[in-house]
């Protein structure tokens, strides 16, 4: 119970905070993932951001898409980005050049802020997770991620219950850990022997758990990087989520292009008054 309530004061010092920075004159107050976050990452490599480049720094800095939306659902002149399988409808997401983030125009590639959730591994990986992973590409893996709002991956695998017993524990993105929790659920149920533990600890945080040996596979919405590759990880796509840009419901704006994105994320554009006048 104090965890619980820990975590509400710290979700409302946060919006309380978002909320005083100037609502009333228009001024955009953005919200960004932590460093590390897989979804930063690919939010400023999708928006074209070039070595230095980043999103503001004065941006307001959020650690789970549950407190991003949280935020934004706060205050009438923010705007964020999460991932569009964890969208809620106490935000608003935002069509980029026309295109909305329906996981038909993710599949398509016609919403253009597309990415993969990627399971991490090493070259050598145990039965145990072979067979979890197999399971995520079968038909009952695929139904289960399309069901839950993701676009399901292009590899198929069979699968078929067997006598295992053992533990997995996997760990990394926040974005890609539901998804996997919903996976596990349905994995452990037709093997009982099997113990699944998911730890939402970040994409980055869980790619470092797999090269410690602290995990068995890890979570990212991040590609890996050529370091990473040469250590000996790989990556296995599990499903395929788009970022949904998103507003408070209040704000009229239902539409940006992908350049004033960049330009809002970019501290170039501050001002919710360039659309109204």
């Amino acid at each position: 119970m104090r965890k619980k309530w820990v975590m509400s004061i710290s979700i409302w010092i946060t919006v309380l905070f978002l909320c005083s920075c100037s609502a009333a004159n228009g001024n955009i107050v953005v919200v960004t993932r932590e460093d590390g976050s897989g979804t930063r990452a690919a939010m400023t490599e999708l928006l074209g951001f070039q070595g230095r480049e980043d999103i503001t720094p004065y941006a307001e800095v959020v650690n789970t898409n549950a407190v991003m939306l949280f935020s934004i659902a706060g205050c009438d002149t923010a705007i964020g980005y999460v991932s569009a399988g964890a969208m809620s409808d106490d935000v608003q997401s935002l069509s980029i050049d026309g295109v909305p983030p329906s996981p038909e125009n993710i599949r398509s590639g016609d919403y253009p802020l597309k990415r993969s959730f990627h399971l991490i591994v090493e070259e050598e990986t145990s039965e145990l997770a072979d067979a979890f992973i197999a399971f995520t590409a079968s038909p009952i893996g695929k139904e289960l991620i399309s069901g839950a709002g993701y676009v399901p991956p292009e590899r198929e695998s069979a699968y078929a219950p067997e006598a295992q017993a053992g533990k997995l524990i996997l760990a990394g993105s926040t974005s890609v850990a539901p998804l996997i929790e919903t996976l596990a659920d349905a994995y452990t149920e037709q093997n009982p022997g099997v113990y699944i533990e998911v730890q939402q600890i970040g994409s980055s945080a869980g790619i470092a758990s797999v090269q410690d040996g602290i995990c068995d596979i890890g979570l990212s919405s991040r590609d890996l990087t050529g370091e990473e590759r040469s250590d000996g990880l790989k990556e296995i796509t599990v499903a395929y989520d788009g970022i949904a840009i998103i507003v408070n419901k209040s704000n009229p704006i239902r539409d940006l292009s992908l350049g004033q994105v960049r330009q809002i994320f970019r501290g170039e554009i501050t001002d919710w008054q360039a659309w109204r006048q």
